[in-house]
């Protein structure tokens, strides 16, 4: 039989929880055009940096609720895991979003920023506030789907013990919005 270690459980299990929300079309929004009032949700992977050990892969989920058509709240929940780290972060987000001049209608720009808190276990536990600030694009690929490319500083005060304690962790993923 084959057994999993913690990491690896907590790894599939967010590669699951990713699929699920990926797949859930109640009330969202078209990727071509937000709608006002509705959701639009997204998954991301990449990696995150300065984590109490070192660089992580990440998996990003979020939701957009569009108050209008630049301005947009919802939650980010960030996982982060290598061979001995699980760190976990929800935020609620706003994001601003920018129509790009000059270009491709279908490429919009978003500034965004957020307050929560981040759990880490890597050494010890520890738990502490978290203000993601960041930028990302977006590009409509149909109307159900875009593709999404985000950069975030997480600005935190983790120790978990190992000596490094963590102040910013800066964050690339790529992910699709639905």
């Amino acid at each position: 039989m084959i057994q999993l270690t913690k990491c690896a459980a907590r790894f599939i299990f967010a590669v699951c929880l990713m699929g699920l929300v990926s797949v859930i079309p109640i009330g969202v929004s078209d990727a071509a055009e937000p709608q006002v009032g509705a959701w639009s949700p997204g998954a991301s992977i990449g990696f995150l940096g300065n984590t109490p050990d070192g660089t992580a892969f990440a998996t990003n989920l979020h939701a957009d609720y569009f108050t209008n058509k630049q301005f947009s709240v919802g939650p980010l929940a960030q996982l982060a895991i290598t061979g001995d780290l699980f760190q976990i972060g929800f935020s609620g987000q706003g994001k601003y979003w920018l129509d790009l001049a000059g270009l491709d209608t279908r490429l919009r720009a978003n500034l965004q920023g957020g307050v929560g808190f981040v759990h880490a276990n890597f050494l010890n536990s520890d738990t502490s506030f978290l203000i993601p600030l960041g930028v990302g694009l977006d590009y409509v690929l149909t109307q159900q789907v875009g593709l999404t490319s985000t950069f975030l500083l997480n600005f935190t005060d983790l120790n978990t013990g190992s000596g490094n304690d963590t102040h910013v962790m800066p964050g690339l993923t790529f992910g699709l919005r639905y």
